[in-house]
């Protein structure tokens, strides 16, 4: 949802202040801030998930967690032959 507040060109603004030059160096260097803090932002968050995938090795990684997801369905599925193989020796002894 987008405000009226939210659409307003502060840039404009400034520059009836302090005049277009200046305005437009002062938004230049906000944009400039803001996209390297973006940056710094989103490149921390990958060296963190690497440093505690790779150094820490707490975090599986996509191939051993679907092959253990893998391994868990397959032995569910053995878990319940083995229940209905009980079951079908438990009403042929007591039919």
């Amino acid at each position: 949802m987008t405000t009226e507040r939210a659409k307003r060109d502060w840039e404009d603004d400034l520059a009836k202040l302090v005049g277009d030059p200046l305005a437009f160096q002062i938004g230049y260097r906000v944009r400039q801030f803001k996209d390297q803090t973006r940056a710094f932002k989103n490149d921390g968050e990958q060296m963190l998930k690497e440093y505690v995938r790779y150094e820490l090795d707490v975090l599986p990684t996509r191939t051993e967690f679907e092959t253990f997801a893998q391994q868990v369905a397959e032995l569910d599925n053995r878990l319940n032959e083995m229940d209905a193989r009980i079951q079908r020796m438990k009403n042929a002894i007591n039919p």
